[in-house]
């Protein structure tokens, strides 16, 4: 049985079955006949649920973080913070991540025509990985600032650095508010969220080192709060870069062991091998495999490959499988 697969709607187009036999010498010397086409099963993905709602609170998300972030840049050229600095960095990455993010879901909403196959999906995933990166420089380039003034200590405008750090503070908050409305699971909302959050305490830690400059004096207080920023920067971004290269590189995301022991469970099924589990964007899974089943049970095939592919999504959220038959 073969698929066509609407992708701008997401949502399968199943012709009519049609099968061949034939025989062939496997590993263990055994013949099998296979159907002439992969057997596939597909269900509603749901990947762009929420899409507009996406769109929109990223849209007002980009407005406000860059509103802030200009302001923040600017005083913290007048209050010679670097800790100011570091957050306005900070603020820098995650409005170009909140934009790449919103071009990302317009991209994915699109076709790709005959040729890409599973669409835009993968823009996602592409997306992530250069916020990473870029992200991760700027993390590089805080401490290197922070270890130059903490040779060369420099006056800090304590009463202004607070001032504007209690302005960005207020609008990662009210970003933050507004993403939790977006669809959480997707995985560049989710990355956008925490960053947002990371964002936050940034802006707190930076109200603390203002208030703890302006009644004691210590200044190398706001290098240090710039480097605990960066290494929040840094981790963030080693998480970021290492979901999205897993993803790159078709790592399964979920154990094989776990996919075996499913198909393995229905009552029909006498073997499994050559599992394969792609994921093309954040929680759209792609599933192929070999069964192995009674020849007796030929007439019985889309019965089983409907009832797994049933078991998979219900119980591993896998939407797309395809199995190959084999039979003694």
């Amino acid at each position: 049985m073969t698929c066509k697969h609407d992708f701008y709607s997401h949502k399968p187009i199943i012709p009519s079955q049609a099968s061949h036999s034939h025989s062939h010498s496997h590993g263990n010397s055994h013949n099998h006949e296979h159907f002439r086409d992969h057997a596939h099963s597909h269900h509603d993905h749901s990947h762009a649920v929420g899409a507009n709602t996406n769109k929109k609170m990223l849209k007002i998300c980009i407005a406000i973080t860059i509103f802030a972030m200009i302001f923040q840049f600017v005083y913290s050229i007048i209050t010679n913070s670097l800790a100011l600095l570091s957050d306005t960095l900070h603020m820098f990455s995650h409005a170009f991540a909140l934009t790449l993010s919103y071009f990302a879901v317009k991209i994915s909403e699109f076709s790709g025509g005959s040729e890409r196959t599973f669409g835009f999906f993968r823009a996602e995933i592409l997306v992530a990985f250069v916020n990473s990166i870029m992200s991760f420089g700027f993390a590089l380039f805080i401490v290197y600032e922070a270890v130059c003034k903490l040779i060369n200590p420099e006056s800090i405008d304590a009463k202004t650095l607070l001032v504007a750090a209690f302005i960005g503070l207020v609008a990662n908050a009210i970003s933050g508010l507004l993403l939790i409305k977006a669809d959480m699971q997707n995985i560049n909302i989710k990355s956008s969220f925490i960053h947002m959050m990371s964002d936050l305490l940034s802006s707190v830690g930076v109200i603390l080192g203002a208030v703890i400059v302006y009644f004691t004096g210590a200044f190398w207080v706001d290098c240090v709060l710039a480097m605990m920023i960066a290494f929040v920067i840094g981790k963030w971004s080693y998480s970021l870069a290492k979901d999205s290269v897993n993803v790159l590189l078709e790592t399964s995301p979920i154990p094989i062991q776990s996919i075996k022991n499913e198909i393995l469970s229905h009552e029909f099924v006498l073997d499994t091998h050559d599992i394969h589990l792609s994921e093309i964007t954040h929680n759209f899974y792609v599933l192929t495999a070999h069964i192995v089943i009674q020849r007796e049970n030929l007439d019985k095939f889309s019965q089983i490959i409907g009832e797994l592919s049933q078991n998979l999504r219900q119980n591993l959220r896998i939407a797309h499988c395809t199995f190959q038959p084999e039979w003694s």
